[in-house]
């Protein structure tokens, strides 16, 4: 048996375990107990090639799409559906034969053809007494952790009295660019990991993801189920094949990770054929490509703060340390002592992307501005950067050079780099050590450890381990729990 210390059970699973139930039984008072499933379809779904090479309404698809939902609220279920399509319908209604640019136009199309939607959705779905209900969203309303938790609550309320949300970017209020979410799929991810869904799908136009584009290589072949995202190239799988759409494979990975590492599951289906949304919620991997979710006492799916965090924009990217890694393994502060590299521009509370090793390991709510990470490195390591690939090629981290000039992190690469380094360090160049707290500079916190939401399988299950190996009054690593790179399993 595992002894754990009061303290840890105090500070750390108790008060986790409390908020797990509490989120648990609000949910399950809201919805009586039945699973929430996000169906998302796009405009090569919703509409089709008439005969004389124009577009058309594709009633068959959308009846269909229709008699599913049915029958999964019969079943207990619960269903929110996030429909593109509004941009597309508003070419039909105004006779344009494809689909136009310009500042505004998009924006005008939107709201001409979201009405004509949400008719056609009404029609279809008072045949089968349903009723619906339309939400319009900007990712403003995912920024901000107030109108985050409002618009969830308006969910759960409307699932409550039996209706079904369909939802859409409001685009005809778009400062931007139409498809700021990536044509719905980003919304519908994010939606998804706002309601705590078991499920979210993403409609497209092939029947699974596959090792390549089937509509340009022969030889590829279907992918069932997918554990490990950071694995997928996506080479090959960008370009979205409708004229009146906007998003493709890639942004649908990109949605279904952000869905993952929330713990849900999301699964990518044809979708001409939507009953095999309910061949994948019964388990049969013909239905289409499982992604499958990451569970864990360290996953995002723990509390509504992390769940937030994982639905923000990503502001930039921090490159962290071997220090920064384990810090973020433990939840504890991450400083800039510990870190590598900072890009991109951002401000105090942004989101932004913890990198170890080249890979994306987590997310993080940061304390400090970019401005202020980089004024705080450029002072604190003068001469350091000019070095770095060096250090690098040696095969250590930067803070462990002073413990690999004594002999430690040794290997064929760092040997043959020694009298390089050592230069360098003749030269007057002035190289950080292991210890920099000697220095007399104070190190910043960038990101407390209850800001920072872990994105990656293999770090999940070294954070879960970690938290399994505390003994007595300290923490120690049972056999065979040996740190492992993120990108190692």
């Amino acid at each position: 048996r595992l002894k754990l210390s009061s303290r840890t059970c105090t500070e750390w699973i108790l008060p986790g375990v409390r908020m797990l139930a509490a989120i648990r039984a609000m949910r399950h008072e809201a919805l009586a107990g039945g699973k929430i499933h996000v169906i998302k379809v796009g405009t090569s779904t919703l509409l089709t090639n008439d005969e004389v090479g124009g577009q058309k309404v594709s009633l068959s698809n959308i009846s269909r799409l229709v008699e599913l939902i049915a029958s999964l609220r019969t079943s207990g279920d619960h269903v929110v559906l996030v429909s593109s399509g509004a941009v597309g319908m508003g070419c039909l209604k105004l006779g344009l034969s494809q689909r136009p640019t310009g500042p505004g136009v998009k924006q005008a199309l939107a709201a001409a053809g979201q009405s004509r939607l949400m008719r056609l959705y009404e029609d279809l779905f008072a045949v089968i007494g349903v009723n619906v209900a339309q939400l319009l969203i900007s990712r403003d309303d995912f920024s901000d952790k107030a109108r985050f938790l409002a618009v969830r609550n308006t969910f759960w309320a409307l699932l409550r009295l039996g209706v079904v949300p369909i939802v859409n970017e409001n685009d005809s209020l778009s400062a931007e660019n139409v498809a700021n979410f990536g044509d719905n799929d980003t919304m519908a991810a994010m939606t998804a990991v706002l309601l705590q869904a078991d499920w979210v799908f993403l409609a497209t136009d092939v029947d699974f993801l596959y090792t390549a584009n089937p509509k340009e290589d022969p030889n590829a072949t279907p992918i069932y189920a997918v554990e490990d995202l950071s694995r997928l190239k996506l080479a090959g799988l960008e370009a979205s094949s409708s004229q009146w759409g906007t998003g493709g494979m890639a942004t649908k990975i990109i949605a279904a990770r952000i869905a993952v590492c929330a713990g849900v599951h999301c699964g990518l289906v044809n979708g001409e054929v939507p009953e095999r949304i309910g061949q994948m919620i019964r388990g049969k991997k013909e239905g289409g490509t499982h992604f499958v979710a990451l569970k864990g006492c360290a996953s995002a799916a723990q509390d509504d703060h992390n769940r937030w965090i994982i639905t923000l924009p990503s502001s930039g990217s921090l490159s962290l340390d071997r220090d920064g890694y384990n810090a973020v393994l433990k939840h504890h502060k991450i400083r800039t002592v510990m870190l590598l590299k900072c890009s991109g521009e951002f401000c105090h509370d942004e989101a932004v992307a913890l990198f170890f090793d080249g890979k994306e390991i987590a997310r993080a709510l940061v304390r400090m501005s970019s401005a202020a990470i980089n004024e705080e490195m450029k002072s604190s390591m003068v001469g350091l950067q000019d070095f770095t690939r060096e250090l690098q090629a040696a095969g250590i981290y930067l803070d462990g050079y002073g413990s690999w000039r004594k002999g430690g992190h040794k290997g064929a690469s760092g040997e043959m780099n020694a009298d390089v380094l050592r230069k360098l360090e003749q030269n007057g160049v002035v190289i950080k050590s292991d210890t920099p707290q000697s220095s007399g500079h104070q190190s910043s916190v960038i990101a407390d450890g209850c800001d920072i939401v872990l994105m990656c399988t293999a770090t999940i299950k070294e954070a879960d381990r970690q938290v399994l190996i505390l003994s007595g009054s300290g923490a120690k690593r049972l056999p065979g729990c040996e740190p492992t790179a993120p990108f190692a399993l």
